[in-house]
């Protein structure tokens, strides 16, 4: 083992298990502290992730967690207008949370990783160059560096950083459900009147079972029931897990001393959909390789990482202040400039802003704006 370089993960999802892969792969005594009694629950999120994406985080898409693959995307504005996005081949996958991250933590394990289950880091203290991690029972653990991969609660993290501050949690409830009646190769996103906050969201496992989503900062299951009498009257709920999305910035210093913040405990999510697994296993495995080597790769990863989260982030903002109405004529805009077409063939799920600078320089955005303008002034 690498000495010196003691290393706590506090959180058991992907990526405080990514960290604790890389750290361990790398020579350094790595322990995760998960405060659940199994890794993966309770399952917080679609399980939908880029083909490319979720190999840049070291994982097969085509593992034991594999439930779908999917080839593209249906939009629905608030009057019923649709675009379809759709590649030529498959461009992500629907995977069970659950088995994904359990997965991720055998990859830790064989690396070398420890992982601490049903045990909660009440609080850290520092004495010189070493941290005390006080655990729920009475257990102490002396380490030379931390990771801080908690998640949305951040009870530790905002104990620690004295600027700690992420807004844009919205709750989000999940179905499973069955009977969609939809293409199980496409997803599909909703933007209703009434869900002002978040679009909502059918996932596809196959041709019978999905997951729908519904996020809302306020009345919640009020809505969520209204959208399914709307969408999927037919369909049958089969249970029910809740969460949150984070539709904000990342945390503006991830690094304070030997402490390094990550995943959604540090905002590394795309503020559009609320998808963070890419994102945040992409900059917790650079911060893995900067503990264990001492160079900077986290700097340099989040110097080119921010600007991109900033730009998505931006976009959110942008998309959220439009009117059902004006949402609908940006559709129909899309539909008959070829934007579709354009986002098939150049499109990438995860850098949505690298995206549309590409979008720019291309025909298709005189097109898009001169049918933008066109509708304007004919209303």
């Amino acid at each position: 083992m690498t000495g010196g370089k003691r290393t706590v993960v506090i959180g058991g999802g992907p990526a405080g298990l990514i960290a604790a892969r890389e750290l361990a792969s790398r020579g350094v005594e790595v322990t995760v502290v998960e405060e659940h009694s199994t890794i993966g629950r309770p399952e917080k999120c679609a399980g939908l992730y880029s083909i490319e994406g979720i190999k840049k985080i070291g994982v097969n898409p085509s593992g034991p967690y594999l439930q779908n693959f999917i080839r593209g995307a249906v939009f629905k504005s608030p009057s019923g207008k649709t675009f379809t996005v759709e590649a030529k081949g498959r461009v992500a996958v629907v995977t069970n949370r659950e088995r994904f991250d359990q997965y991720l933590a055998q990859q830790a394990i064989k690396t070398g990783a420890e992982i601490t289950l049903g045990k909660r880091v009440l609080k850290i203290h520092r004495e010189d160059n070493t941290y005390q991690v006080y655990l729920s029972g009475n257990k102490v653990v002396e380490a030379d560096y931390v990771v801080d991969a908690e998640g949305r609660e951040a009870a530790v993290a905002r104990a620690l950083h004295p600027r700690y501050h992420l807004n844009g949690w919205i709750p989000i409830i999940q179905y499973q459900v069955n009977n969609h009646g939809l293409d199980p190769g496409m997803v599909y996103l909703y933007f209703k009147h009434y869900l002002p906050d978040f679009f909502a969201y059918l996932v596809p496992i196959d041709d019978e079972l999905g997951k729908v989503g519904v996020a809302a900062s306020s009345r919640i299951y009020e809505r969520a029931r209204k959208f399914m009498r709307e969408e999927f009257p037919k369909s049958r709920i089969l249970g029910i897990m809740s969460s949150s999305v984070y539709t904000g910035k990342p945390l503006e210093d991830a690094r304070l001393g030997r402490v390094y913040f990550v995943g959604d405990a540090a905002g590394h999510v795309k503020a559009t959909t609320g998808g963070g697994v890419i994102f945040g296993g992409i900059l917790a495995a650079e911060a893995a390789k900067e503990i264990a080597t001492g160079e900077p790769h986290f700097e340099k990863a989040l110097k080119k990482t921010y600007p991109e989260l900033r730009r998505i982030w931006l976009l959110r903002r942008l998309t959220s202040r439009l009117k059902p109405s004006q949402l609908d004529r940006l559709f129909q805009a899309a539909e008959d400039s070829g934007l579709p077409s354009f986002l098939s063939d150049r499109g990438n799920m995860d850098y949505q802003a690298l995206t549309l600078a590409r979008l720019a320089f291309s025909h298709v955005t005189i097109k898009f704006l001169a049918g933008m303008l066109k509708d304007i002034f004919q209303t």
